[in-house]
């Protein structure tokens, strides 16, 4: 039998338990602790020093993900004796439900969440018939005005055109 960190744990970060261990078999990642299960000895000491009540016994059922999740970060993250910085909002994640998906591994993900276009410098994508300008590269068109909003000009600075105002080196004339 191991102790194992779980989903609770994701985001408080507490850290009581790590200063009464005495093997020091906790490790820490950026928003999780984990228990290495080669290291643990069962003791329980930890598990009541929890104050968002993530430590459990690898005994009670369903905790095969979480066992097998505390054993490989116990491979990768560093070792951590004593409380270290607890995050400020601890308190307000402490006992909400579903925060497996916010663990921060370190690793990165399968496929990126969102990936730009890259085109060449200048070159436009095939669709790209509008007006249009460049950001890192990529054509960007200009959006078309919603309804009757009134369409905002950005020119080059003019110091003979007393209208509008500047900002940022150019100005702006409605």
């Amino acid at each position: 039998m191991t102790y194992v960190v779980t989903e609770n744990c994701i985001n408080c970060k507490f850290q009581d338990c790590v200063t009464v261990c005495p093997v020091d078999c906790f490790y820490e990642g950026e928003n999780f602790l984990v228990i290495h299960p080669e290291e643990c000895i069962d003791c329980g000491v930890c598990e009541p020093e929890c104050p968002a009540d993530a430590i459990r016994a690898d005994t009670e059922p369903g905790l095969d993900e979480w066992l097998a999740l505390n054993a490989k970060y116990a491979e990768i993250w560093p070792n951590i004796t004593e409380i270290g910085t607890v995050p400020p909002d601890a308190e307000d994640w402490n006992g909400k439900p579903d925060k497996a998906g916010l663990l921060i591994t370190g690793e990165a993900p399968p496929e990126p969440h969102a990936q730009k276009p890259i085109y060449e410098a200048g070159e436009m994508p095939d669709d790209a018939d509008a007006e249009h300008y460049e950001v890192d590269g990529a054509a960007v068109p200009f959006p078309e005005p919603a309804g009757d909003a009134p369409i905002v000009r950005l020119d080059p600075i003019d110091t003979d055109e007393p209208e509008g105002f500047e900002v940022d080196g150019l100005r702006v004339t409605p």
